[in-house]
C-alpha cells in the first residue's frame, strides 16, 4: 500500500503544480498583455482553476493516502514532503469550496477596480471590493484557526511558522532603529548638500532595457529559461521548471527599472534553481526567504560600492554621463522620506512595510474599518516620513496586494530584508575577498553559494531553519541595522 500511495501522491502533486503554473501563465498575461475588458472573463478562468485545484487538494483519495503515509517508514525527504502536503491539505479542507471560488472571483474583479481607482486616485471605486475581500479574509482566518492573533492564519500562508506575537517586538525594535538611523543621515552635511543630477535624467527606454537585460545576463539569467516583460507592478512568475519570467516598469528615475531588474532576477534565480520535480518540496518554503534573494541582489550587491566600481562604466557609455563614483553612490543610495514603497530607500523601506503590517492587523481584528483607511494611512505615513500623501494614488491605493487578497504578504518583505543581511554576513565569512569578485563583475561564487545553501534545499525545511543552517541563527534584525549603519556612515559621513 505504501508504494501505491506514494505513486498516487506524486501523481496528484504534479497535477496540482501544473495547475499552479497555468494560473501563473494567466497572471502573467493579465498583467502584461490582456486588454482591459478581459478582466471579467479572466476572473471566471482563474476561479475555475482555483476551484479545480481546491477539489483535488481536499479530495478524500489524496487525504487518505497522505494519512496512511504519515505512519509509514519513509526517508527524510519523503517524510518532509508528506508532512508538508498534510499540513496544506488540512488547511485547505477547512475552506469550503464555495468560499474558495468566491474569493478567487472577488479578487480577480478587484484587480481591475484597483487599476482604475489608482489611475483616478479615487478610493471609492476600490472600497466596496476591498470591504468584501476583508470580510472574506476575516472568515478565512476563522476557518483556518491558528492560535493567537487571527492574522496568524493569514501570515502562515506566506511565512509558515511565523506569528504576529513573534513579529511585533522585532518590528518595534526595527522601527525605532531605522528612524534613529535615518535621522542621523538626514542631519549629515553630505545629505544636506547632496545633488541628484544623473539618475533622474530622461533616459531612452530602449537603452534602459538594454542595461537591464545586460545585468540580468551577468548575474546569471539565461534567456532560454526566462523573459522580461513590462507591467504596472514588477513581479516574477514561474510557469514551469525551466520557464520563469519577470516584469519591470519604467519611471523617470533610471534606477527604478535597473534596481527592479536586479530585484526580480533574485527571485528568478531562486525559482530556476529549486529542486526540479513536481512535489511540494520543489518551491521556496516561504515568501520571506524568497524575498531575501531579491533584496540581497538588489541592495547588498546592486547598491554597493564594489558593484558600481564595475557597472558605472557601462552607465557612462550607454547614457553618456560622467559622474564620479562617490557622487553616483549617493544617488543610488539616496535617502529620502518618500511616500511610495517601491521607490523607497533601504532606511525607509521596512518602515513602509511596518505601516502596512499595523493596518492589516487592525483590519483583520476589526479595529480598523475599510472606509477609514485613507485617513489612517495618511496619519501613519506622516508618523514615519513627516509627510501626508497628496492623493490616494500615492497613499492607500499604491499597492496591488490587497486587491489580490494578499493579507499577510507584506511582513514577508521585511522578514526577507532582514534575512538578506544575515545571508550577506554569512557569505562574507565564507569568502572574505568576495568584494573583489563583485568589483570584477563576477558573481559566480555568490550565485553558486546561494544555490547550495538556499535554493537547492527547496522546502525540505522551514525558512527560518534554512537561515539557521546558513547563518547560524534565526530571524535577527541586528545584522540588518549593522549593515545599514556601516554602509550609510561611509556614504554620508555621519
Amino acid at each position: 500500500m505504501t508504494r501505491k500511495d506514494m505513486e498516487y501522491i506524486y501523481e496528484k502533486q504534479k497535477e496540482l503544480i501544473i495547475l499552479e503554473r497555468i494560473d501563473s501563465l494567466l497572471t502573467w498575461d493579465k498583467h502584461t498583455t490582456m486588454p482591459k475588458n478581459g478582466f471579467r472573463t479572466r476572473s471566471e478562468a482563474e476561479s475555475l482553476i482555483e476551484t479545480i485545484s481546491h477539489k483535488l487538494l481536499v479530495s478524500n483519495g489524496l487525504y487518505d493516502s497522505v494519512r496512511r503515509l504519515r505512519k509509514a517508514n519513509l526517508s527524510k525527504e519523503e517524510k518532509a514532503m508528506v508532512d508538508k502536503l498534510y499540513r496544506r491539505i488540512l488547511k485547505s479542507r477547512k475552506l469550503p469550496e464555495e468560499f474558495v471560488g468566491k474569493m478567487s472571483k472577488e479578487t480577480s474583479l478587484a484587480y481591475g477596480a484597483w487599476v482604475e481607482a489608482r489611475k483616478k486616485s479615487d478610493f471609492e471605486i476600490f472600497k466596496p471590493h476591498l470591504e468584501r475581500i476583508v470580510k472574506l479574509k476575516i472568515k478565512e482566518a476563522s476557518y483556518i484557526g491558528i492560535k493567537g492573533h487571527p492574522y496568524n492564519s493569514l501570515l502562515d500562508h506566506f511565512e509558515e511558522g511565523m506569528t504576529v506575537e513573534r513579529l511585533i517586538p522585532v518590528f518595534a525594535k526595527l522601527k525605532v532603529d531605522l528612524l534613529d538611523l535615518s535621522a542621523k543621515v538626514e542631519s549629515s552635511e553630505v545629505y544636506k548638500n547632496k545633488k541628484i543630477r544623473y539618475i533622474k535624467l530622461n533616459f531612452d527606454r530602449d537603452k534602459q532595457m538594454k542595461v537591464c537585460r545586460d545585468v540580468s545576463r551577468r548575474i546569471g539569467i539565461d534567456e532560454d529559461f526566462s523573459r522580461i516583460g513590462v507591467s504596472e507592478h514588477p513581479f516574477t512568475a514561474k510557469m514551469g521548471i525551466d520557464d520563469v519570467r519577470f516584469t519591470i516598469n519604467f519611471h523617470d528615475n533610471v534606477m527604478h527599472a535597473f534596481s527592479s531588474t536586479i530585484h526580480e532576477v533574485g527571485h528568478t534565480l531562486y525559482d530556476l534553481n529549486t529542486p526540479k520535480n513536481y512535489t511540494v518540496l520543489s518551491d521556496a518554503p516561504s515568501f520571506g526567504i524568497h524575498e531575501s534573494q531579491s533584496r540581497f541582489w538588489e541592495n547588498m550587491i546592486g547598491k554597493s560600492r564594489s558593484f558600481w566600481k564595475y557597472y558605472l562604466k557601462k552607465f557612462r557609455k550607454e547614457f553618456r554621463i560622467n559622474p564620479k563614483l562617490d557622487e553616483f553612490l549617493i544617488e543610488v543610495n539616496d535617502v529620502h522620506n518618500g511616500l511610495i514603497r517601491i521607490e523607497s530607500d533601504e532606511l525607509y523601506y521596512c518602515l513602509h512595510i511596518i505601516l502596512r503590517f499595523e493596518i492589516e492587523l487592525g483590519l483583520i481584528d476589526g479595529k480598523i474599518k475599510v472606509k477609514d483607511l485613507p485617513k489612517i494611512w495618511n496619519e501613519k505615513m506622516r508618523e514615519i516620513t513627516g509627510k501626508y500623501p497628496k492623493n490616494n494614488a500615492e497613499g492607500v491605493l499604491q499597492d496591488v496586494h490587497w486587491s489580490s487578497g494578499y493579507f499577510g504578504y507584506f511582513p514577508t518583505y521585511a522578514i526577507g530584508t532582514i534575512y538578506a543581511a544575515q545571508i550577506f554576513n554569512s557569505l562574507k565569512k565564507k569568502y572574505p575577498d568576495i568584494e573583489d569578485d563583485i568589483t570584477a563583475g563576477d558573481y559566480t561564487k555568490i550565485r553558486e553559494w546561494l544555490i547550495k545553501n538556499i535554493h537547492s534545499k527547496g522546502s525540505l525545511y522551514l525558512a527560518e531553519e534554512i537561515i539557521r543552517q546558513c547563518c547560524g541563527e534565526g530571524l535577527n534584525p541586528e545584522a540588518y541595522i549593522e549593515y545599514l549603519t556601516t554602509k550609510y556612515r561611509e556614504i554620508y559621513k555621519f
